[in-house]
């Protein structure tokens, strides 16, 4: 008798126990979530290795709260192997190298020596030169043309590919570094703080390149100028960012430990508002949904309704492109409980609110979006939304969608012979072809 592979019997002999307690056949079964009846009858017997996407279209048809996602262990990535400067990059800098069709790359060097020469550090890249005027406002004194600048580049990064905005913002930063070190009091705790958001979103630009390593390093260095501007909130922040990164490689474990981590550092509403937002989506990967409505209460309790700032207050941490950014997690967890028709149903007013210019939330949320529809059929408005995800996920060259985009194709692709389908994959088939990494 062939031996089953470790592991999958409790799944398969769950999963077999509660279709039979509903009293369905494997071929209702097998219709429900349109997968053949021959897969699903090597789920049951082990000899196949449940996906977790599988795993929450069982739940979801048999209605198991959760249990049959639980019984797929949540994954932890893999090392990266990138570890010569330490976890946090604390010891080693990257140097730019540029060439002149304006495309270039990064090298390591020690931090020692990147301290002493000032040179900021840069992910690979291909893009055109740096516009002008991302040196012309650094010239004037005060703070608020930086202010303004990072509110423009912000907005650059929501319609443009990350390698194009990524330059501006890492040269920004070094010059407001720069003006820290040769400035005292409160001039130079000011210009280090906002030093620091730049340097977050250099991190942030540099994850959406699919470039983890880089991002890491840009974050570890925002939390050294946040320090430097008497802010303590960017360390727990950085535990946030690394939760993401967790997230989009799948690791359960990995979101939980970094967001109950950035729960521990951070002292500001805002910010542990979104170490809750995480530690949600870490025990929805884990099917945990008890604890992810828990962790999503406690992120509604901590988030200010208004997000207003005072005006020429730092720019805060995290979107402010959505109005919120809670009800997107929601729906998020939802679907990845295995409960896509909820998770449709909170997503789609708050993507028909996001302002048509901006593309890169309407990428990441409408790959969302499409998914849920798709999960329970709705394969017209699937594509609707699928079709005007693909279009703003190819101005925005997104590492981050492209995970989505990769699981939307293989959900629709059940649905080859539907013609909006068909076309709608070759589109997804082009973006993710076309895209970086």
């Amino acid at each position: 008798m062939e031996q089953q592979p470790t592991g999958l019997h409790n799944f398969g002999t769950e999963l077999r126990q509660r279709r039979l307690a509903a009293q369905r056949s494997l071929s209702d079964l097998a219709r429900g979530i349109n997968y053949t009846k021959g897969y699903l009858s090597k789920l049951e017997s082990g000899h196949k290795r449940p996906s977790p996407e599988v795993a929450r279209l069982c739940d979801a048809f048999l209605a198991a709260d959760g249990a049959l996602l639980r019984l797929v262990s949540p994954r932890r990535a893999p090392a990266t192997g990138d570890d010569d400067s330490g976890p946090d990059g604390r010891d080693e800098g990257l140097t730019i190298h540029t060439r002149p069709d304006g495309s270039g790359e990064f090298q390591a060097i020690s931090r020692r020596t990147l301290l002493a020469s000032g040179t900021v550090a840069m992910m690979s890249w291909t893009a055109g030169p740096i516009p002008v005027t991302a040196r012309t406002e650094i010239v004037h004194d005060g703070l608020d043309p930086y202010r303004r600048q990072l509110a423009n580049l912000r907005a650059l990064g929501q319609s443009s590919a990350p390698a194009e905005v990524f330059p501006q913002v890492a040269a920004v930063a070094s010059a407001l570094r720069g003006r820290g070190a040769r400035a005292s009091g409160p001039d130079r705790a000011r210009a280090f703080l906002l030093a620091s958001r730049f340097a977050e979103y250099a991190g942030w630009m540099a994850q959406e390149n699919g470039d983890d390593r880089t991002s890491t390093w840009w974050t570890t260095l925002a939390v050294d100028l946040a320090e430097a501007g008497d802010d303590a909130d960017m360390s727990g922040y950085a535990s946030v960012r690394a939760a993401e990164i967790a997230l989009y490689r799948q690791d359960a474990v990995g979101v939980l430990a970094s967001g109950h981590e950035a729960l521990a550092r951070a002292t500001g509403r805002r910010v542990r508002a979104f170490a809750w937002q995480r530690i949600a989506q870490g025990h929805a990967l884990a099917g945990d949904e008890n604890a992810c409505l828990r962790a999503l209460d406690q992120a509604e309790e901590l988030t200010d309704p208004t997000g207003e700032q005072p005006a020429g207050a730092t720019p805060p941490l995290g979107s402010s492109t959505v109005r919120s950014p809670l009800p997107f997690v929601r729906g998020w967890c939802l679907l990845d409980l295995g409960k896509p028709a909820r998770a449709a149903e909170t997503l789609l007013p708050e993507f028909d609110a996001i302002p048509s210019e901006a593309f890169r939330a309407q990428a990441r949320y409408g790959a969302r979006l499409a998914l849920a529809l798709a999960s329970v059929r709705q394969l017209d408005h699937a594509c609707a939304v699928a079709e005007r995800t693909v279009a703003a996920a190819h101005l925005v060259d997104s590492a981050t969608v492209r995970v989505d985009l990769r699981l939307l194709k293989r959900t629709l692709g059940r649905w080859r012979d539907v013609a909006d389908v068909r076309r709608v994959n070759e589109d997804l088939t082009l973006a993710l072809h076309s895209g970086g990494k």
